[in-house]
């Protein structure tokens, strides 16, 4: 019986002594299975945030930045562009050619054009001298003599381009025909060739030509100027205003009479323009140029 019962104990005396190991290291295999899950599930937490906030970054510091630099290329060709359109535009009028005309009844009338010859110089003879001894625009605006002539309008041209003028006005012509010796042909040659002086150096700048006045009947038989060589020289100009890419303004044809001649209200030498019109015919040219 002892026997027997030594034999079936064993199997009991095992079982209990496994119980009593797992008891004794049941707290430590717990801890340790919670610990490698927690450090799992830490793990996939860190990961997932990181993920997250990676995306942030991309979203609030590149992106705004690569913006920011596109939009600033965007906005300096932009500017780019206006300047070299503005500059076209400049160059373009510049360029192109038209003939206009002055319109109306000659009368006295208060001046009120000035600021649109702010920028401009005249140069000329005894008619574009009244300009600035009238006191229309400053001396400095007017380069002239009462003996001007086509062929002497070259040698002003670096006194015309130190002033980086907008605009040129050119009125010459009367002496060359009153030379007698010089043909129509003669004087558009000489112009012609400081128009294209005078674009070349101021390629921005728009080129007037205004056309020579008329004479009197009168003047016509004591010199030798003839009013049918004044038509023929204003009307080349005219004609040619796009090839030259000027603009042509006649002055001429409002103070005309009935016979084609300088009208003797307008005129006191037959030749020249009595200053009471100035204001006239400056205010004719700013309105239709």
């Amino acid at each position: 019986m002892e026997s027997y019962n030594s034999n079936n104990d064993r199997p009991k005396i095992s079982l209990n002594r496994k119980k009593r190991m797992w008891n004794r290291y049941r707290n430590y295999v717990i801890g340790l299975i919670i610990l490698v899950v927690a450090v799992i599930i830490f793990a996939v937490v860190l990961k997932s945030c990181s993920g997250k906030n990676g995306g942030k970054d991309d979203n609030n510091t590149t992106a705004p930045v690569k913006q920011e630099s596109t939009q600033g290329v965007q906005d300096e060709t932009q500017r780019s562009d206006n300047s070299s359109q503005e500059a076209s535009q400049q160059t373009t009028q510049a360029a192109s050619g038209r003939s206009l005309a002055v319109s109306g009844t000659p009368q006295s009338e208060d001046y009120t054009s000035s600021a649109a010859y702010s920028k401009s110089v005249f140069i000329g003879d005894f008619v574009v001298s009244g300009i600035s001894q009238f006191g229309f625009v400053a001396d400095s605006q007017v380069i002239s003599s009462n003996s001007m002539t086509s062929d002497k309008l070259t040698g002003y041209l670096d006194d015309i381009v130190s002033q980086s003028p907008d605009s040129v006005y050119i009125m010459v012509g009367i002496n060359d025909l009153n030379y007698g010796s010089r043909s129509v042909d003669d004087i558009y040659k000489y112009e012609k060739e400081f128009i294209e002086a005078v674009k070349s150096a101021l390629p921005s700048a728009n080129v007037y030509v205004l056309s020579v006045l008329p004479i009197s009947q009168r003047f016509e038989s004591s010199s030798k100027v003839k009013q049918a060589n004044i038509d023929s020289l204003n009307g080349m100009f005219s004609e040619n205003a796009s090839t030259l890419g000027i603009t042509y303004i006649d002055v001429a044809t409002v103070f005309k009479d009935g016979s084609g001649y300088f009208g003797s209200s307008y005129t006191d030498s037959g030749y020249n323009l009595k200053s009471g019109y100035y204001a006239f015919m400056l205010n004719g040219i700013a309105g239709v140029k």
